[in-house]
């Protein structure tokens, strides 16, 4: 339990030094990158304005997306780079998060936390706890892998739990898919 907990604690530092690389990486891009990404938010927000896309195709778009990403660390976490994916993944989260609150805030000034708050909050209410269960599957297998090495006996005694996990993480990522495609695009609305 010692060792998870230290695990827990590096995947917090991955996630925050990622946050802040992602931060500086916008910041530092600054007013010359700036002008793409305010043609960018003002298209989307026309786009949210107009409400012209199908509402089904879109929601099979991000459900394909979103199991895709869901299966390849699911399935990259059984392989010899299965810790590295999950490190490689938790950092690209962070990252991300960094750039999208920093340059939210330089194009839409304070309201940009606002305006990120809105694209992710309902869906990260359901996205949150599912990530949590993949990666805490990934390191339980990180962590039996190195003391034991036998991928025969890991089958055995973990698979039936691993696909009841599965399960539970795909139903909640059910409801997050469904507050991205339809919830989302109403705050954003709303808002902006």
């Amino acid at each position: 339990m010692e060792k998870n907990g230290k695990l827990w604690k590096m995947a917090c530092i991955v996630f925050a030094a990622s946050l802040l690389l992602g931060t500086l990486a916008a910041n530092l891009t600054g007013k010359n990158g700036q002008g793409s990404w305010e043609l960018y938010f003002t298209q989307v927000g026309d786009a949210l304005k107009q409400q012209d896309f199908a509402r089904e195709s879109y929601f099979f778009y991000i459900l394909r997306l979103r199991l895709m990403e869901v299966g390849a660390i699911w399935l990259l976490s059984m392989t010899a780079f299965g810790s590295v994916s999950l490190w490689a993944s938790m950092g690209w989260i962070g990252f991300t998060t960094g750039v999208r609150i920093s340059l939210g805030t330089m194009v839409f000034g304070r309201t940009g936390i606002l305006y990120f708050l809105c694209s992710i909050l309902p869906q990260a209410l359901f996205y949150v706890p599912a990530l949590i269960l993949l990666y805490a599957r990934g390191f339980q297998i990180y962590s039996f892998m190195r003391k034991q090495k036998d991928w025969g006996q890991y089958r055995r005694i973990r698979m039936p739990k691993d696909i009841l996990l599965l399960l539970i993480t795909l139903l909640c990522l059910l409801p997050g898919i469904i507050c991205e495609c339809y919830i989302n695009p109403l705050l954003l609305k709303i808002y902006f």
